[in-house]
């Protein structure tokens, strides 16, 4: 059966046509009509559901594809074992122009999907790109097969799991067993433990993971190996395509993969226990699976692939970025999780830092190791509802908060040091926790919108909009999300610096600049639901006053085109008096990247600092 890979369009509206326009002066010039039009022009604004996407290309094995009686080419031992071949060459699968997706069965294990691309649309997928720069010669095959690694047999790695979860290489070994298997029982025997410590051992993979059954965490395991996104997979339709199974089958699947027990599935659905027993019966014999982990298993593939097909832009995670410590920390009182990289050294406090409203967690290993050479230890963070950090109920700088307390808790600190791109983050924690913040450094402080004079160029349009037509801030930030190519990062980040050398120079650097597009791309994975959040707070944001400010430093480039100092200082010295400020020539926005010890020398040696404005140079 066929998967058609082309993204279903939708009538543009009037609005795209004015926002989401590659002519940043004319998208500029429509974020000012808006302003004066009150936002009349943006009422048919529609969200497009089929962002970009960001793939671990590593993560899939690829050989070429020709239907025909030998249907797989000569370099198939790359991606199958002989035992998975034979099954795939008896089928005599005839592949045309559009995607196919097709599940092997090896015996004793868990269905393997293998998604059929015809290089005329898909030569551009990381995956495939990758293994058509390998080839050395001879006829390039009309078609590439592709299959997770996790799921061959000859992998015992879940390189991303191990990392985000904290797991021992046994234990990485044994959930990678666990998905090639699908059963515990088999995948101990594969791994040549018995079954009461693979027991044990899944016990703590839970524990760890913080998901409550088996099926999820295998589910979550091979999507975080694969893809670089928080969200759920929608794997309903593609079952439906894939199996032919009923809306109600395929929501009963989706479910029982995500480790819902029988009651729960019923009563989410609104069926009998019964009925839900029933009709698991039927997509069990139709997936060719015999419970729930092996289930998961399927629908992650599925997921996954469906996620690919969707995307506008499918880029690729670089080997850096994929080697980043980042962890998932369940939180204790509220659902989800919490992404965050803890850098290092363990002997040292905590020093966070906190990212802006159009980047993430994600920092250049050149800033992170500069932290490090002077003393401190870096920890990264994603805000709720950017990158990996799941959104939750309540306000939301006050979750923020309640994030970060969180991870030093987990990291066993009392105390901990901030660097905080804006005064909000650093407001909040002197809200909850004045005496676990050790020192502060908050760089180009934000202003309140009445006294915000930078508003000029292409980021100027976008803060009026943001200050006056709140009701606007989701579908943009909707729209921005769904529009974070690299390509589109790159050319919109060169917008915002434009004229401010020192941010110029900074971003000409290869380096600098793939480590801002890819924290760019993280910020848009959930949808701009951190945009949104942070947005609709403008109105609502007071600084929290304190008696002696003395342990904050505010860093400010003089490059900076969004903020000017003289906009943003004064509240700030007002409501936190003692508080030290340093004023460098030749920074702009990206002071940070651009003097890391001076923001170091900030939280080392806060208390040596005038309080008065210093110019420095880096």
């Amino acid at each position: 059966m066929s998967v058609d890979g082309q993204r279903g369009g939708t009538a543009v509206q009037s609005a795209e046509d004015l926002l989401l326009v590659d002519d940043f002066a004319q998208l500029e010039a429509g974020l000012n009509a808006l302003v004066t039009s009150g936002g009349a022009a943006a009422e048919g604004l529609v969200t497009d559901p089929s962002r970009p996407a960001a793939i671990f290309a590593e993560a899939w094995l690829t050989c070429g594809f020709d239907a025909g009686p030998a249907a797989l080419c000569e370099d198939w031992q790359n991606a199958f074992s002989a035992q998975e071949r034979e099954e795939f060459d008896s089928e005599q699968i005839a592949a045309g122009p559009a995607p196919l997706i097709r599940f092997l069965h090896p015996e004793g294990a868990s269905p393997v999907m293998v998604l059929i691309l015809p290089l005329a649309g898909f030569a551009h997928w990381p995956m495939v790109a990758r293994w058509l720069e390998r080839r050395r010669s001879g006829p390039v095959p009309s078609h590439a097969a592709i299959r997770l690694a996790a799921m061959d047999p000859r992998q015992d790695r879940f390189n991303r799991a191990r990392s985000i979860f904290r797991l021992t290489p046994a234990e990485e070994r044994l959930l990678c067993r666990l998905a090639q298997a699908g059963v515990l029982r088999d995948a101990a025997t594969r791994e040549g433990v018995t079954y009461e410590t693979a027991r044990t051992m899944l016990k703590d993979l839970l524990a760890k993971s913080g998901h409550p059954r088996q099926p999820a965490l295998v589910g979550a395991a091979l999507k975080l190996g694969a893809l670089d996104e928080p969200l759920d997979l929608d794997s309903d339709a593609g079952m439906r395509q894939v199996f032919g199974l009923t809306a109600r089958q395929s929501a009963i699947a989706r479910l029982f993969a995500l480790g819902r027990t029988r009651d729960e599935v019923a009563q989410r659905l609104g069926l009998g226990v019964e009925s839900v027993k029933a009709e698991l019966k039927v997509v069990y014999l139709t997936l060719g699976v015999g419970n729930a982990t092996a289930l998961a298993v399927v629908a992650a593939q599925i997921g996954l692939a469906a996620r690919m097909l969707a995307a506008q832009d499918l880029g690729a995670v670089d080997l850096a970025a994929s080697a980043e410590p980042v962890r998932l920390l369940p939180r204790a009182r509220q659902s989800g999780r919490i992404a965050f990289a803890d850098y290092g050294p363990p002997d040292r406090i905590p020093t966070f830092h906190f990212h802006t409203l159009t980047t993430s967690r994600y920092q250049p290993r050149s800033y992170i190791a500069a932290l490090q050479a002077q003393g401190l230890r870096p920890v990264t963070i994603d805000a709720p509802g950017f990158g990996l950090t799941d959104m939750a109920e309540g306000d939301y700088f006050d979750l923020c908060a309640f994030d970060v307390m969180a991870v030093a808790d987990a990291l066993g600190a009392k105390q901990f040091n901030v660097i905080s791109r804006g005064a909000r983050q650093v407001s909040y924690l002197l809200k909850h926790c004045p005496q676990r913040l050790a020192r502060a450094v908050v760089l180009n402080p934000e202003g309140e919108p009445q006294s915000d004079r930078s508003q000029g160029g292409i980021q100027g349009a976008y803060k009026r909009v943001f200050y006056s037509l709140p009701r606007l801030i989701m579908p943009l930030a909707n729209q921005l999300a769904n529009r974070l190519s690299d390509k589109t990062i790159e050319r919109l980040v060169d917008q915002f610096v434009a004229g401010s050398a020192a941010d110029e120079a900074l971003l000409a650097d290869p380096d600098q600049r793939r480590a801002y597009v890819h924290s760019s791309r993280l910020a848009g994975l959930q949808g701009g639901k951190g945009m949104v959040a942070v947005g609709l707070s403008h109105d609502v944001f007071k600084l929290t006053p304190i008696a002696d400010g003395s342990h904050i430093t505010a860093i400010c480039g003089l490059q900076d085109k969004v903020f000017v100092p003289e906009d943003t200082l004064p509240r700030l010295q007002a409501a936190w008096p003692g508080m030290h400020v340093r004023l460098v020539e030749e920074a702009g926005r990206l002071v940070h990247l651009q003097c890391p010890e001076i923001v170091a020398a900030g939280l080392l040696d806060g208390s040596r600092l005038s309080s008065t404005r210093r110019q420095s140079r880096c």
